[in-house]
């Protein structure tokens, strides 16, 4: 049965090595041409590693004498004089294709120097081949003393093919690379947002102790009078039904973090690390929305994070804040990192429509928010700058603080070196 697929590669092969061996020079004999296509033809069989090469190369060989014949048929030669002049190359395909499916099965365990050697000696024992059928044919067997300079001719294309295959694979390796950091940039932000919430469970379990704690005190209470004893059976239900949502809690939050810390790797990472991840995200942000706002970061200087999810969710949080009040007038976000007296100092400043001076003192309340929706009537949970300033006192020992005026509004945050886990 036919496989399509293959036969499409191996028609490309053939197709790529007609306009390849059109750049050629004379030697030794007439008809005799040195080509580029010996070039193409190893690179080509590298890279479609799945073909057979012996079945290949005679494929290849077969349809590139019949096209540069009926190619020459264009021109100065009738098809019959040019196929005649160029069926002896077969004895070239014929050699390399054989030496190839040999080498082939050697190199399994693919090694460069290896198969650099296997595609010069393809080339000119191949070529050697060619000659010795031309020879056969002519009756001229002087030619075959000139052919060791067949072997420099050989080694030199085996070295531009060489070449090609090691920009190819590094190459390959680059964008492999790259897409492991967009990746790996990716799951940060993730972990980070995921660890936000996580933080945020854990306040909630706070006060689903409280709330279990009254229930159950008021259940104590209304036992001891006979009058309201169904309504403290009722307290009591209550605080089981908390008990259980606390216990499911614990073990969603448990479920996450087991999930998360096999997903990524614990480990500290430098501050300049997390604002180029943050700048690129942020960026790629802006550009989808098709906001005109310029992200600026400055950082003076530099320290490890090992609480980099943290750190990484109080900045992303302020700055989509900042970007958001921009919205779609043009405007600029700014970023600002120093170490002063000991003391992190991290400022995110944007020239947005600013916070109203009635608002700054409960900007940090669970559940104010002004980002309200008047169609929907939906309201954001407003959980952002809650989140932020727990993060910051609970987690980092610092302070936040805000100032805002008409288009210009600045987070500052302070956060003694020794809570920044500095290596």
């Amino acid at each position: 049965m036919i496989n399509y697929s293959k036969l499409k590669k191996m028609s490309l092969i053939a197709f790529i090595d007609i306009g390849a061996s059109l750049f050629y020079f004379d030697y030794l004999v007439q008809e005799f041409r040195i080509t580029l296509s010996v070039i193409t033809l190893p690179v080509l069989l590298y890279i479609y590693r799945e073909l057979k090469p012996l079945p290949t190369v005679l494929y290849v060989g077969v349809i590139s004498i019949l096209g540069r014949s009926l190619f020459s048929a264009l021109s100065e030669y009738t098809f019959i004089e040019a196929f005649i002049g160029s069926y002896p190359e077969l004895g070239f395909y014929f050699m390399y294709g054989v030496l190839y499916q040999y080498f082939y099965n050697k190199f399994k365990n693919f090694d460069y120097t290896y198969w650099f050697a296997s595609i010069v000696m393809c080339d000119f024992l191949g070529n050697t081949a060619e000659i010795m059928t031309r020879a056969l044919i002519t009756g001229n067997f002087e030619i075959l003393r000139d052919t060791l300079k067949l072997l420099l001719i050989a080694s030199i294309r085996g070295g531009i093919a060489f070449l090609i295959i090691i920009s190819i694979n590094y190459y390959h390796l680059l964008l492999k690379r790259k897409e492991h950091e967009e990746r790996y940039k990716r799951l940060l932000i993730f972990s980070s947002e995921i660890e936000s919430e996580i933080y945020y469970m854990n306040m909630n379990i706070d006060f689903i102790e409280k709330v279990m704690s009254n229930s159950y005190n008021l259940y104590e209470k209304l036992s001891k009078d006979e009058k309201l004893k169904k309504e403290g059976e009722v307290a009591l239900q209550i605080a089981k039904e908390v008990h259980e949502v606390k216990k499911n809690y614990i073990g969603v939050i448990e479920g996450i973090e087991d999930i998360m810390g096999k997903r990524i790797e614990k480990r500290n990472m430098n501050f300049t690390d997390i604002a180029e991840i943050l700048r690129d995200i942020l960026n790629s942000y802006i550009n989808k929305n098709n906001l005109d706002i310029d992200l600026e970061f400055t950082i003076n200087d530099d320290i490890k994070l090992e609480k980099h999810y943290y750190a990484m969710s109080v900045l992303r949080n302020l700055l989509m804040n900042a970007i958001e009040s921009i919205g779609d007038n043009k405007g600029m976000v700014e970023m600002v990192f120093d170490i002063q007296d000991g003391i992190i100092v991290l400022k995110v400043i944007d020239n947005g429509e600013g916070i109203k001076d009635k608002n700054l003192d409960y900007i940090f309340h669970p559940g104010f928010s002004t980002k309200f929706n008047e169609d929907s009537g939906e309201i954001k949970r407003g959980i952002g700058l809650t989140l932020v300033k727990d993060i910051v006192e609970k987690e980092f020992k610092g302070k936040i603080s805000v100032t805002s005026k008409k288009s210009l509004t600045e987070f500052r945050i302070e956060i003694p070196v020794s809570r920044g886990e500095i290596e």
